[in-house]
C-alpha cells in the first residue's frame, strides 16, 4: 500500500489553495474586489477533496460566512489524542502579479498562500489520507483555521469546542525545524493632542508631533529597563510601526498617533507589558502640560509560549528529524502563531512544524519548495504514528 503522499498530490492542493483567493477580510481596502476576502470558498474545496478522499469534513462557521473546515481520523487503540492546526487565510496581495494564478517553476509553486499556510495545510491534507488508510494508534483532529492573520478567531473558537488533546502540531513554515518556543506580540495606539498655531508664532501652540517624539525617547528609556532575556529567543523587543501627525505646512501639528509592536518573551504577559507602556505614555501628560495622551487598549494581544524540550511532541518530531537526516534541535522564534493559544488555553504541548521559511511569507513571490511538503506530510505521519 502506497501512502499517496507524492510531488502530483501536493500540487494538486496548492494549485487550489493559491487558485482560490482567502484573504482576511481585515485587510480588505475600498476598491478591492470582494470576493478575494474571506475563507468559505477555500473551506469548501479543500472539504471537498477530504470528502472525495473518503473523510468526514466539517464546515464550523466561526463568524457570518467565515468556517474553520475540521476533519478527524480515528484511532485504532485509544493511544493519545493529537490536534493539527493550519490556518485558511491569507495576508493582501499588494504588488503582486497574478497572485491567484499558481505558478510552478524549478520545483517551486508560487503564489499568495503557496506557504503561509498552503504548504502546511496540504502537508496535513495528505498526512491524513495516508493515516485514513491505516489508523495510527490515536485520533487525529485537523483544523484548518479562519482569521489566523488577525484575530485568531478560528483558533479560539475550535479550542471551545472542547476535546482532549496529548500533544498538537501548528503549521508555518519552518524549514522543517522543531519549534518549541516563541514570543508574544502586544499591539496598540497612542493618541496625542496638542495646540496647533501658525508656525509663525510656534510659542503659541503646543506641538503633538513633538510630544511623539518624546514618548519615542521614553519608550526607549523603558525597554533599557528591560535585560531580560531567553536562550531560544533573546530579548523582547519594540518597534514603532506608525507615526502620524500634521495639518498643513504652516500649522503646528495639533494631533499625533503613534502605533506600537511589542513582542514579549515567555516570562512575560501583554497586560503587564501594555500597563507599563501606558503608564509611560500617561506621564508625558504631567511632563508637557497642555499635551492630552489617550492609550488605546490593545488591538492585538498574541501570548509568548515555552514548550519544555523533554515535552513528548517535542522529543519525538526530534527524533523523527533526525531519522530524516534534518536538524533535531528544537528553535525558537520571534513570530507568533496559533500555537500559542493551544499551549496556553487549551494546555496542549505544540510544536510549531512545516516546509518553507517564513521569509517567503507575505512576500510577493512567495512560493514553497514542492519536495519539502511531501516531506512534511511524512514526517507527521511518522508523528501520528510514534504516538502509541
Amino acid at each position: 500500500m502506497t501512502d499517496g503522499i507524492t510531488e502530483d498530490a501536493v500540487l494538486e492542493l496548492l494549485r487550489i489553495i493559491v487558485s482560490i483567493p482567502s484573504i482576511n477580510p481585515a485587510f480588505r481596502m475600498p476598491g478591492d474586489d470582494p470576493a478575494s476576502f474571506g475563507e468559505a470558498a477555500l473551506a469548501r474545496a479543500l472539504g471537498d477533496w477530504l470528502e472525495a478522499n473518503g473523510i468526514a469534513a466539517e464546515l464550523d462557521e466561526v463568524t457570518a460566512g467565515r468556517p474553520n473546515l475540521v476533519a478527524r481520523i480515528a484511532g485504532r487503540s485509544g493511544g493519545p489524542a493529537m490536534l493539527w492546526e493550519g490556518h485558511l487565510d491569507t495576508v493582501q496581495v499588494t504588488g503582486m502579479e497574478a497572485p491567484f494564478v499558481p505558478r510552478l517553476e524549478n520545483g517551486r509553486l508560487h503564489g499568495r498562500g503557496a506557504v503561509d499556510d498552503g504548504g502546511c495545510v496540504a502537508a496535513f491534507l495528505l498526512a491524513l489520507r495516508a493515516l485514513s488508510r491505516d489508523p495510527p494508534p490515536g485520533d487525529v483532529e485537523f483544523c484548518a483555521a479562519m482569521d489566523e492573520e488577525y484575530a485568531y478567531k478560528g483558533v479560539l473558537h475550535h479550542l471551545d469546542r472542547g476535546g482532549s488533546f496529548a500533544l498538537g502540531v501548528a503549521g508555518e513554515p519552518t524549514e522543517l525545524q522543531v519549534v518549541r518556543a516563541c514570543k508574544g506580540c502586544v499591539r496598540w495606539e497612542v493618541t496625542l493632542e496638542g495646540r496647533s498655531a501658525h508656525t509663525a508664532r510656534p510659542e503659541e501652540g503646543m506641538s503633538a508631533l513633538d510630544a511623539g517624539r518624546r514618548l519615542l525617547d521614553l519608550y526607549d528609556a523603558e525597554m533599557a529597563t528591560r535585560t531580560g532575556t531567553h536562550s531560544l529567543l533573546g530579548p523582547a523587543t519594540l518597534v514603532t510601526t506608525g507615526f502620524e501627525a500634521g495639518e498643513g505646512p504652516n500649522t503646528v501639528p495639533s494631533r499625533a498617533r503613534l502605533r506600537f509592536d511589542y513582542r514579549y518573551l515567555p516570562s512575560e504577559t501583554g497586560a503587564e507589558v501594555y500597563k507599563a507602556f501606558r503608564a509611560v505614555a500617561e506621564g508625558l501628560a504631567g511632563a508637557l502640560p497642555g499635551i492630552a495622551v489617550t492609550v488605546g487598549a490593545p488591538f492585538v494581544d498574541s501570548s509568548a509560549m515555552d514548550v519544555p524540550d523533554v515535552a513528548s511532541v517535542v522529543s519525538r518530531m526530534a527524533a523523527i528529524c533526525r531519522e530524516r537526516g534534518l536538524p533535531d534541535a528544537a528553535i525558537g522564534v520571534p513570530f507568533g502563531s496559533d500555537a500559542t493559544k493551544m499551549v496556553n488555553l487549551s494546555a496542549i504541548p505544540t510544536i510549531v512544524f512545516g516546509p518553507g521559511r517564513i521569509e517567503e511569507a507575505h512576500s510577493i513571490d512567495e512560493f514553497v519548495e514542492v519536495a519539502d511538503v511531501v516531506l512534511a506530510a511524512r514526517m507527521l505521519v511518522d508523528l501520528a504514528r510514534a504516538t502509541g
